[in-house]
């Protein structure tokens, strides 16, 4: 089988004092979009660290992540789980014929005849080279460098995990010397800010793989134009809102122009707007509540790009219209609800959906649009694949 890594791979810092913590951990980084998650803690006792496997994995099946144990092939065949191991560990042919064929196995590596030799063995999925930087979870080990990264990234057939003193600041050097994954401790635990680390080094890891134009297609109150332009913003890319740019060339508001040119005026206009998005080589598009109703519109959005349904229980898109006066199609309560109904089943056309109760933050939000859409292109989200 081929294993595909996701561009950041985490692994627990090694101070849990019980299992509950290591559930914690893995409760705060999945949703923020990790997935792939090393559960590597010396020093609990072995039925703590079994529960805190265990726990981890539960978790990671919720988000579809992977959770590996390090070093302990008995824990990992319990667990059901993959296992990293190390130079002083069973040799990864054992610990294949332990764990089967399905569960991943990696290997630590620690200059080119070793990595070399990682990359030759059938029984491993992922070569780990490292310490590339200087870090405080390998004392004792001279720092090997981004040109000896560059190196054993040469004669890579498998993913290559670089590991040791990886940051912010240094993660791109790590992608160009030719690293499939990033794997962080330090950089991860900072501050105890698990998600807000995450995130931005997901959102950087993420700008070196544009994800072309998404388009979030929903009910009017969905959240489209605040998601959109919070998306946009993380990935670094363009963000257009139809309605306002229709409102802005044409001088008028949506109702307005409802009123003055009729709906399917209006939609032939909107159509126009979106065939124009394909001048933007990368986007994040907020649509009209009814752009997705149209069948051309929805082939003009699946050849330009990823579609995304945000799925939000009616109850909090009407506590978001209430007061609105703006929506030429929200005249009341029993107006919008067959209005839902009615284009709920267009939505649910969209390849992508994001399932959001409207109780999340924003940042939340963010992090579900931009875990589906790049889970889906295989950047986030390990696959395995026979």
């Amino acid at each position: 089988m081929n294993l595909l890594l996701p561009p950041i791979y985490a692994i627990t810092p090694g101070a849990a004092k019980r299992s509950e913590d290591i559930s914690e951990i893995a409760a705060r980084l999945f949703p923020a979009g990790i997935r792939f998650l090393q559960v590597r803690e010396k020093d609990l006792p072995d039925s703590e660290l079994l529960e805190a496997v265990e726990a981890a994995d539960l978790r990671a099946r919720e988000s579809g992540a992977t959770v590996i144990v390090n070093d302990r092939v008995d824990v990992a065949r319990i667990a059901a789980v993959g296992v990293h191991l190390g130079e002083n560990d069973l040799p990864s042919r054992v610990a294949r014929q332990l764990l089967g064929d399905d569960a991943p196995v990696g290997v630590s590596t620690h200059d080119l005849s070793a990595a070399r030799a990682a990359f030759a063995d059938a029984t491993c999925d992922y070569v780990a080279f490292g310490p590339v930087f200087e870090s405080s979870t390998k004392p004792g080990r001279v720092p090997r460098g981004v040109d000896a990264l560059t190196a054993v990234a040469r004669g890579k057939t498998k993913p290559l995990v670089a590991v040791g003193g990886i940051t912010a600041e240094n993660l791109d050097s790590v992608f160009e010397s030719g690293a499939d994954s990033a794997a962080m401790i330090g950089a991860l635990a900072a501050g105890g800010r698990l998600e807000e680390n995450a995130r931005r080094l997901l959102d950087r890891a993420r700008r070196r793989h544009p994800a072309g134009r998404i388009y979030l297609v929903g009910f009017m109150g969905s959240g489209k134009t605040a998601l959109g332009r919070r998306v946009s913003e993380r990935l670094g890319i363009p963000f257009v809102d139809l309605d306002s740019e229709i409102e802005r060339t044409s001088g008028l508001t949506i109702r307005a122009l409802f009123d003055s040119l009729g709906e399917p005026a209006f939609r032939e206009r909107e159509s126009a707007f979106l065939e124009g998005t394909e001048a933007l080589p990368t986007a994040v598009v907020s649509t009209g509540g009814g752009s997705f109703v149209s069948e051309r519109n929805r082939a003009t959005i699946a050849r330009l790009g990823t579609p995304v349904f945000l799925d939000v229980p009616f109850e909090a898109v009407r506590a978001r219209l209430a007061g609105k006066t703006d929506r030429p199609l929200f005249t009341s309560v029993e107006q919008a609800v067959r209005l839902f109904a009615e284009r709920e089943r267009f939505y649910r056309m969209a390849p992508v959906r994001v399932a959001l109760t409207g109780r999340e933050s924003i940042e939340e939000s963010t992090d579900r649009v931009l875990s589906a859409v790049y889970d889906r292109r295989e950047l986030g989200g390990p696959r395995l694949e026979s």
